[in-house]
């Protein structure tokens, strides 16, 4: 498998993974990647890191949203074929039964958008992505947009249902852009996931495994797992007691405690 081939070692992990991403489980399956058969008694097993590909595949349905609810709304269209300018029309591409609800619907996925972008920013830690600032900005000027047009392209009254979603958006992604603006803590790194899980973990037979390797394996990886809780509290993301208490712990075992909340 080669997505499971290039899974970065614990060294790298324990250097590069963010605070808002980090989980103490996780030590041991990056100690042990090379030994598929202790990950699969853990209920782990190695796999391609997509943990990008929802988030753009969801970004690029919020800007098809954010683009399709401005370009149905009218207003006179003016565009220049064979050196003549003509109208295209004060009623723009769809009429009224069809351009506000679509309006309104695209303006719900923008929305779902923003409230995305508040989800991971908070849950980052207050970090944030220059494409998502981007987003929000982009969500306030359309949206302002689509108010004026609605009003008085489309004859909507200011606070008609139909309008309503474009409101909650501009609000919604105004505050936001405000916070991320003003408390931020930095841009977000994206939080590597090189395992997923295939099944409920055997402790005694990953502890079996462990036990049946080469003594000097065993001890080559609990070095490595030394030195990557060190590197961890030089970071502050293990106090000492916590540090400690992993380092304590039998090899194979991280992913077997309840991570802290």
């Amino acid at each position: 498998m080669t997505g499971a081939r290039q899974t970065i070692n614990v060294r790298t992990w324990s250097k590069t993974v963010p605070p808002y991403g980090f989980r103490p489980g996780d030590l041991d399956l990056y100690v042990l990647k090379e030994h598929d058969d202790i990950l699969r008694a853990l209920g782990r097993e190695r796999s391609p890191d997509r943990s990008g590909r929802l988030g753009v595949f969801l970004g690029l349905i919020c800007l098809v949203a954010l683009v399709g609810g401005v370009s149905t709304f009218g207003g006179t269209i003016l565009s220049t074929a064979g050196g003549v300018t003509r109208s295209v029309g004060e009623a723009g591409p769809l009429d009224d039964d069809l351009g506000i609800p679509i309006t309104a619907g695209c303006f719900v996925v923008v929305l779902a958008g923003v409230i995305g972008i508040g989800y991971r920013w908070w849950s980052s830690h207050r970090h944030s992505t220059g494409l998502e600032i981007g987003y929000l900005i982009a969500a306030v000027g359309c949206g302002g947009i689509a108010l004026w047009q609605l009003g008085t392209d489309r004859g909507v009254p200011g606070f008609a249902p139909a309008s309503l979603p474009v409101w909650l958006t501009v609000a919604a992604a105004a505050v936001l852009l405000a916070a991320v603006l003003l408390f931020s803590r930095g841009r977000r790194v994206p939080v590597p996931r090189h395992f997923r899980a295939i099944g409920p973990p055997d402790p005694d037979r990953a502890a079996g495994l462990v036990a049946g390797l080469e003594p000097r394996v065993r001890e080559k990886l609990l070095d490595e797992r030394r030195r990557a809780i060190g590197r961890l509290r030089d970071r502050d993301l293990l106090d000492d007691a916590a540090a400690a208490d992993l380092e304590s712990t039998p090899l194979g075992t991280s992913p077997l405690r309840a991570e802290p909340r």
